[in-house]
């Protein structure tokens, strides 16, 4: 079965999500640590979402993004050029 290749917008919402749940879990992480609690199947999480992030953002780094306040993500960093010339 083939897949078809994310779209634009898909991919947006896929960082979307994950940004907010590496937000979610960075300050549930906080928590527990201020309270002597382990959080290493937090941090094994946090790293799962940084990758998926990396590969949605075809390896750029927007560890900063904040997508309530920005304007639609430049498309160029998201979209695949191979065999452009």
């Amino acid at each position: 079965m083939e897949h078809q290749p994310l779209t634009y917008f898909e991919k947006l919402e896929r960082l979307y999500v994950l940004t907010e749940t590496r937000k979610m879990l960075r300050n549930q992480a906080d928590e527990l640590r201020s309270s002597n609690q382990a959080v290493d199947l937090i941090e094994d999480d946090l790293n799962k979402i940084e990758q998926e992030i990396k590969y949605y953002a075809n390896g750029h780094d927007i560890e900063e993004l904040d997508f309530t306040t920005s304007s639609l993500i430049n498309p160029v960093f998201y979209t695949d050029f191979e065999g452009i010339e």
